[in-house]
């Protein structure tokens, strides 16, 4: 099943997955199988199936049980697991009182608490337990524990095994009628005492239960089918006519003074048994205060007047355990689609299947019994495996995804960026960066600014604008007054060649604004000498440069167009 790969059927106590789950008890005549769907908080009764087993030699009980069971199974569509109940009179039941109530410690010390009451070794048993009593203000627990033989349940486990059946899980007879008692609000609440006894065809089960808990068990080898054989051998009657008039009339209304007489005589010594049993676990409990009612369970259950003859006899009620009573219980649904007319010959079966919270973790599967699910855990590594690979490669492939959109988002921003330190007009004109990327550009752009910096610190360490050198050079050169053509124009912080001290090499005003004015001077009246000492007067007066020496140099002859070449530098004044 696809779910039991990813999930597991409980956590605790909660149901995680809904499962069609299969409860079997055999008979000594039949298989009876009871379908329910369990989910989270309710539990539907599906089907109940009753298969007969043939008649034949002893010996091959097995073998025709095992035929009845697959019969019963194969008529379920779809189940995901088999519970069973084995005969509790393969079982010992031992009460134990201890100091503590959580399960998984008394799982622990269970063997040793119990070894010394079997009466075969602990190490050839298979041992479990359910909690009777416990109190929430009280650190201690009550437990009745289930010992049986291995070889005993390996024996009874062959039937399946021939079926070709592997059950989930083993519970008791009558754990299973209990358990069902515990889930009908009706007899839950039933005060004081209460018996179980479940009468098959060669022997009948007791159970006694004490305000709501079971508390003791026997076993006797007596049932239904030894009653009719001893009725058949002292009446000569054959044993199917004898089964016949019990189920049709009752057992006073057999019709033969004699068969009435054996009929009550083994009915009554039947019960005699039953009543000395329930006696001996009030004396052994310590418990007068009378028993409630018995309910009866199997196959007395379909004798007409067998109530009236129990109560009248053991002078105590009862009445046929009826497990449709289940459907009271508000969780559980009732979903069977044909009539059934015997619901307490099913009892076991539905206990089976729907075990209480109480009984859910009981189960004889334990030690070489345990139920090997390496099918299952090779299917959940796999399927571990294959989801951890997608997994993987989902995220490869998302990442690829993210990392390409993340790309593209980053070359959009970095043109975006780029776009905008070209406009800002950092670069001089077609010297801006072929292919550019973000990088290239921002380093191209910090050396320009770097070296621009490195030309501008000196008129921020004089404290003077470049702004205000041009302006002071154009105020100089004033061509409203003078007819000057400027051919050339420097502005520069580097010592040149004419700035160097004479005979020393040395720099001294280097780091200090400086400017450099290649010019042509006409004057307007034809004097261009004369007309040139006023402009070059301007030079000298100015407050911001000062004219370096040599002073204004100009040639002495004029150009052919009839005025003065002239060059000036000049330097920053020191403020």
């Amino acid at each position: 099943m696809i779910k039991e790969i990813f999930l597991p059927e409980k956590i605790g106590s909660h149901r995680i997955l809904a499962q069609n789950i299969i409860g079997l008890s055999l008979h000594e005549d039949s298989v009876r199988l009871a379908l329910v769907y369990a989910k989270r908080g309710k539990t539907v009764v599906e089907d109940l199936i009753t298969e007969p087993i043939q008649d034949g030699p002893e010996d091959t009980f097995a073998d025709r049980a095992a035929q009845a069971i697959k019969k019963a199974v194969s008529r379920v569509k779809k189940y995901q697991r088999i519970r069973i109940c084995i005969p509790a009179s393969m079982v010992i039941f031992k009460e134990l009182q201890l100091q503590f109530k959580d399960p998984e410690k008394i799982r622990m010390v269970l063997d040793y608490e119990i070894e010394t009451m079997l009466p075969f070794a602990i190490e050839d048993a298979v041992v479990d337990f359910i909690i009777t009593k416990s109190k929430k203000d009280e650190p201690g627990a009550q437990v009745l524990v289930a010992a049986v033989r291995n070889q005993d349940l390996e024996q009874y486990l062959t039937i399946f095994e021939k079926a070709e059946i592997e059950p989930s899980s083993i519970t008791i007879d009558l754990f299973s009628i209990y358990g069902l008692y515990q889930q009908i609000p009706e007899y839950k609440n039933l005060p004081h005492a209460t018996a179980l006894v479940d009468v098959g065809m060669h022997a009948t089960r007791i159970a006694f239960v004490q305000h709501g808990q079971l508390r003791l068990t026997r076993y006797i080898q007596r049932g239904l089918g030894s009653i009719i054989k001893l009725m058949s051998e002292e009446t000569k009657i054959p044993a199917p006519d004898i089964e016949q008039k019990l189920l049709r009339g009752g057992i006073r209304a057999l019709g033969d003074d004699a068969l009435i007489k054996a009929a009550q005589k083994h009915f009554v010594l039947l019960l005699n048994d039953i009543q000395f049993t329930l006696n001996s676990f009030s004396l052994k409990l310590n418990f007068y205060e009378g028993i409630t009612k018995v309910l009866f369970t199997g196959y007395v259950s379909n004798i007409a007047d067998f109530m009236t003859f129990c109560s009248d006899t053991m002078q105590i009620p009862c009445e046929v355990f009826n497990c449709k009573k289940i459907f009271e219980n508000k969780t559980v649904k009732n979903k069977i689609k044909h009539p059934v007319d015997e619901w307490h010959l099913f009892a076991m079966a539905m206990g089976t299947a729907l075990p209480p919270l109480e009984q859910d973790a009981f189960d004889l599967r334990r030690k070489q019994f345990a139920l090997q699910r390496h099918g299952l855990i090779g299917k959940q590594l796999a399927t571990a495996s294959v989801l951890t690979i997608f997994m993987l490669l989902s995220l490869c492939v998302k990442g690829y995804f993210d990392l390409h959109g993340l790309q593209s988002q980053i070359d959009a921003i970095e043109q975006r960026e780029v776009n905008r330190i070209k406009s800002e007009g950092i670069f001089p004109k077609n010297q801006f960066p072929k292919n550019p990327t973000l990088a290239n550009v921002v380093r191209d752009g910090e050396r320009i600014v770097r070296d621009k910096l490195t030309i501008w610190a000196p008129f921020a360490q004089q404290r003077m604008r470049p702004l205000s050198l041009w302006f002071e050079v154009t105020r100089i050169i004033n061509k409203k007054q003078f007819d000057v053509t400027i051919k050339e124009v420097v502005f520069t912080t580097q010592a040149k060649g004419w700035e160097r001290e004479r005979g020393t090499g040395t720099k001294p005003d280097a780091g200090i604004p400086k400017v450099e004015i290649d010019g042509f001077f006409s004057s307007k009246t034809g004097n261009h000498f004369v007309d040139f000492a006023t402009l070059e007067s301007r030079f000298k007066d100015s407050a911001l440069l000062r004219v370096c020496e040599p002073e204004t140099q100009h040639l002495e002859a004029t150009t052919a167009e009839g005025g003065v070449n002239f060059e000036v530098r000049m330097k920053a004044r020191e403020v």
